[in-house]
């Protein structure tokens, strides 16, 4: 009992975080929350008990009131056509804001042409927007993202007005984005998009994603490394350590360094966009620093707590957040990792129990790599172990590889970091700033390269997902009335949208559901039908497209893994004056059953051929499905709609 006494004063906050954790999910979770009080009760604790109680009830009524006022405001923006909102931006996104409603501080998606900055006081009028479901586990869902954000609801922008702009933290949040887009400025000039070293230079030191091309995210994603491009503890710790060593290669004394690195390290988090990883690497920075000027003793495990507690406490939904369990959790096990290096035993090298005296500066020098390369593993090993159930609960995949690429390139990210920082001071000098943004370039071209191998290894992303069967179907639909089809695994796949949609919804969608197409089936010239195929080619290279104004008069068969497919071409006396026109018959044939796709194609387009009787029969818009000699007719979705079947 001394024990456990001693360990709860020496972090008097872990008991109450507990308490937290437990209070906000509600149900059986409250036990979580009694067990932390009783605990502190029962070891005489009195201040610990007292403030465990508090800070349950304060995270447990702030969870509840805002989630009664998002069903409120749900309801309320239910029975009106158009709503009237006034609030403040909040921040931009791609194609719209996020808004905070002055009703009772309701946050909410506005999606449209909104040309507002954070900061503004607007008053806009907006409409209902039906919500769109995933259809497969692991694709991105709008209502679930909303929810972890705690956002009330999605809403379509008409019209609005900016009523002002006051001096609040979203402006100062505002001056910050503008200051990030001039220093990527320097980063990337125009004319130098394109360049895949200027992108991972954006996005690993400023953490600015939005010059970022697919395949550069794509290799990151693949390696397990996605963490470099959001700013976290990592970035915020380096930023901290080069900014450390600067100023003291200038011999500044550490009591004017202090002070300082706290408003440079909170002037880079303001201007990365203030994300909960970052903030959360602030907070315990600013503790360890107010630790050493106060000359008070700094315990980790309180300080993890302190952090933790002012994020839940202030947002209680930054707990079904993946950035949120990811950074706490990820930082928790290097803790537990850094100690078990200091206690584990020497892999290779000199002897422990020779003294360091005694050592020659072979081994020295030999020891010294040991415990980093001994420190890296662990490491890396710790923070691969809680990342995965995470990952697998949130983005339904895995990285495989990510444990082996963190240890690579945990030398080359420092490098990278210093000399980008070196590129933003001394890019305006002659000489120096073309030798610092040759050493910036390079260096992060070696980082992208190494992730690429690894990205590339067998298995290193992974679906959480088994295989789909190989004779089943599955119809998606898209946006705007758009669809694909996906016949058998290792089949074949017709149409895959425009390029947006095939690298947002279709290639996430087969590769969560477990699908491996083997041959694309574009039926239509325009691109939105089959303007992603290159998308889908990166995905899975080895992938054949076939175009359907360039099948000859008879057609063509093939055979896959999942059977044979016959494609027959319409006639080419058929007047194409529709897009719909081109669309040819797809006849799959396999051990489990036949299927006829259709789709949009013309009736005089399949009424020529003498297709033998099938089970399944796919039709969309423009057939007679009365005609069709089946035992089952399925229609193409609409969008967000998803159909799957076995044969």
């Amino acid at each position: 009992m001394k024990t456990l006494r001693r360990w709860m004063q020496s972090a008097p906050l872990f008991l109450p975080l507990l308490a937290v954790l437990g209070a906000l999910p509600g149900g059986w979770w409250c036990v979580l929350a009694c067990a932390s009080v009783l605990l502190a009760a029962a070891c005489r604790l009195w201040r610990i008990a007292l403030c465990a109680l508090l800070c349950s009830l304060v995270a447990g009524i702030h969870s509840a009131l805002v989630e009664q006022r998002a069903a409120g405001f749900r309801q309320w923006v239910e029975e009106h056509e158009v709503v009237q909102l006034h609030g403040t931006v909040e921040r931009s996104l791609r194609r719209g804001c996020v808004l905070s409603t002055g009703w009772n501080g309701v946050r909410v998606v506005v999606r449209g042409n909104t040309p507002y900055t954070p900061g503004d006081e607007v008053c806009l009028y907006a409409s209902r927007q039906e919500s769109r479901p995933a259809g497969v586990p692991g694709v991105f869902d709008a209502d679930s993202w909303m929810r972890s954000q705690g956002y009330a609801a999605t809403l379509d922008f008409i019209t609005g007005e900016k009523l002002g702009k006051p001096l609040s933290l979203r402006t100062v949040q505002h001056w910050g984005l503008r200051l990030r887009e001039q220093l990527a400025a320097r980063l990337m000039p125009p004319g130098s998009e394109n360049d895949p070293a200027r992108q991972v230079l954006c996005s690993l030191v400023l953490g600015d994603k939005s010059g970022a091309e697919a395949e550069t995210m794509e290799a990151f994603r693949n390696g397990g490394c996605l963490h470099a491009f959001a700013v976290s503890g990592l970035h915020v710790g380096l930023v901290a350590s080069i900014c450390w060593l600067q100023l003291r290669l200038l011999r500044v004394r550490p009591v004017v360094i202090r002070p300082l690195l706290l408003a440079v390290v909170g002037i880079y988090v303001l201007m990365t966009g203030c994300a909960v990883p970052a903030i959360r690497a602030y907070l315990m920075l600013a503790v360890l620093l107010a630790g050493f000027m106060l000359r008070r003793r700094v315990s980790l495990l309180n300080t993890w707590s302190f952090a933790a507690l002012l994020i839940l406490l202030a947002d209680p939904s930054q707990l079904r957040n993946a950035g949120f369990l990811l950074s706490f959790g990820i930082y928790a096990a290097i803790c537990v990792a850094v100690r078990t290096v200091m206690l584990e035993k020497a892999w290779f090298g000199p002897d422990d129990y020779i003294p360091i005296s005694l050592r020659t500066p072979w081994e020295q020098r030999w020891s010294n790599f040991e415990v980093y390369a001994r420190g890296t593993v662990i490491v890396a090993l710790s923070a691969w172990l809680v990342s995965v159930p995470i990952t697998l609960w949130f983005f339904h995949a895995a990285n495989t590889s990510s444990f082996l690429t963190n240890m690579a390139i945990a030398p080359l990210l420092p490098m990278v970091m210093f000399c980008g920082l070196l590129y933003l001071c001394l890019g305006t000098l002659p000489w120096l700033g073309a030798l610092a943004g040759w050493a910036a370039l390079k260096s992060a071209s070696w980082l992208l390269a190494v992730v690429a191998w690894f990205g590339e290894l067998p298995y290193a992303y992974l679906p959480a997902q088994e295989p789909a069967p190989r004779h089943s179907v599955m119809l998606q639909g898209l946006n705007y009335g758009g669809s694909f089809a996906m016949l058998g695994n290792h089949g074949l796949l017709i149409d895959c949208g425009t390029p947006g949609t095939a690298e947002m919804k279709t290639v996430p969608t087969l590769f969560h559901a477990g699908y491996t197409p083997a041959v694309l089936l574009v039926t239509s010239p325009q691109g939105s039908a089959g303007g992603g195929a290159e998308v889908v080619q990166r995905m899975w290279p080895g992938i054949s497209v076939i175009r359907a104004h360039e099948l000859p008069p008879e057609g063509m068969s093939f055979e896959t893994q999942a059977g044979r497919f016959s494609i027959y071409a319409p006639p080419a006396e058929l007047a194409r004056r529709k897009a719909t026109d081109y669309h040819p018959v797809v006849l799959w044939e396999s051990p489990a059953g036949c299927v006829l796709y259709i789709g949009n194609a013309a009736y005089t387009c399949y009424a020529r051929f003498s297709c033998q009787p099938c089970d399944v029969a796919v039709l969309g818009s423009n057939t007679e499905a009365g005609e069709i000699n089946t035992r089952q007719v399925i229609h193409l979705p609409g969008d967000g709609e998803n159909v799957r079947l076995e044969l």
